[in-house]
């Protein structure tokens, strides 16, 4: 299978290899980039595309790799970076009324998917202060850390294709959530760039308010994927507020083995997940840069859960999409007498051109897997993925 650009190079967006002032082959640096895929809409139109990324009719449903996560508890491998509350096995809420209805008409929501989409492009073709009120009306919580963290890297990783698009992709809404007399509410909206890399996005109201939507979440489609269908969107989308409802697997709990998976050093339990050749990308750039270090540096890398950004979308045949975000801190511990010459990426951020006792770089990574139930059993399945190199600190 031909990997796209994603799935090569997509771990050392936080894995900056460290060339050493001591002499020694130096490891290049390298950025992730975007992947492929296809969505389809209960009743609206449909983008898919091959495995390949070349845009389509029909979306592939297979990939040629099955990637693994771990199992197990192990605090060390994974753990919360919020107190949000351990999942009950045995706790769900209501998710629907008598009578299933959306929160919003899909007028609406078109209306509202396109005024966002419109601040964000905004903001991506803007710089500095002329953007801020740009990005404070499209984007909030972790996606808006993301971006801040990406304009603050433009001058390094160029600007994003997107920011040179003459007008914003226009939005799929493909589902709406369903009114269930919670709060937030929530749009899940697909967008195809010029670059036919289809973007799948989370938006949010706190309030219920439609002026009060924000992205949250948003990310490119692995190659060869599909979204399943929601229900229509008139009746509305069942959001899993609480528990693992109908899941086989809590949702925070099948972000958990990600994150523990994709460590470095790895673990040894290796339970099958399909995440499209991400997984072993990670993997094999994690050993890449430990080799490429030895003997003058240690790697060692840990993902961590943001609880309080685990959202669950039901499909109609009540398997589900869960949409989250992980914290991946890759640590360079330096030897004695050895001074590491850092990226440009990481002297950006962390001020310092030079590192002494160690270097960890913080990369947010915001994944979207689809979780099987009962009755509808199938390997759990990564859809989309997006990493970005938010923070950096050494001394």
């Amino acid at each position: 299978m031909k990997l796209p650009r994603l799935t090569a190079t997509v771990a050392l967006t936080s894995a900056l290899a460290l060339s050493a002032c001591t002499g020694g082959d130096d490891a290049s640096d390298a950025s992730s980039a975007d992947g492929v895929g296809g969505a389809t809409a209960t009743d609206g139109p449909v983008t898919t595309a091959g495995p390949d990324g070349d845009a389509g009719t029909a979306a592939a449903t297979t990939a040629d790799d099955a990637a693994a996560t771990s199992g197990g508890d192990d605090a060390s491998t994974t753990s919360d970076a919020a107190t949000a509350g351990a999942d009950d096995d045995d706790s769900t809420v209501a998710m629907s009324t008598d009578e299933a209805t959306a929160v919003m008409s899909v007028e609406d929501a078109e209306e509202v998917a396109t005024t966002i989409l419109e601040r964000r492009h905004a903001a991506l073709q803007g710089d500095g202060d002329d953007v801020v009120d740009d990005h404070r009306k499209s984007v909030m919580g972790s996606a808006r850390d993301a971006f801040e963290a990406a304009d603050a890297l433009e001058a390094v990783t160029g600007e994003p294709a997107e920011a040179e698009m003459e007008a914003p992709a226009e939005p799929n809404v493909l589902a709406i959530s369903r009114e269930d007399g919670e709060l937030p509410q929530f749009l899940f909206v697909q967008t195809v760039p010029e670059d036919g890399v289809p973007l799948l996005h989370l938006m949010e109201s706190r309030t219920g308010e439609q002026e009060d939507f924000r992205i949250i979440w948003e990310a490119p489609m692995l190659p060869g994927t599909s979204v399943p269908t929601f229900d229509p969107r008139s009746d509305g989308t069942p959001v899993l507020r609480e528990g693992r409802g109908d899941l086989l697997m809590a949702p925070r709990d099948t972000l958990k083995e990600i994150a523990a998976y994709t460590s470095w050093p790895q673990p040894e339990e290796i339970p099958e997940y399909r995440t499209h050749g991400y997984s072993p990308a990670v993997r094999d750039a994690a050993e890449e840069q430990a080799a490429a270090v030895e003997g003058r540096a240690t790697l060692q890398e840990k993902n961590w859960l943001i609880s309080d950004d685990t959202k669950t979308l039901l499909f109609e045949d009540g398997s589900a999409f869960v949409l989250g975000t992980l914290l991946r801190d890759t640590t360079f511990t330096v030897e004695p007498d050895v001074v590491l010459t850092p990226p440009e990426a990481f002297t950006t951020l962390a001020g310092l051109e030079q590192v002494n006792e160690e270097a960890v770089l913080r990369t947010m990574v915001f994944m979207g897997v689809r979780v099987p139930a009962e009755g509808v059993e199938f390997t759990p399945e990564m859809i989309a993925v997006r990493e970005q190199l938010v923070e950096a600190w050494g001394s």
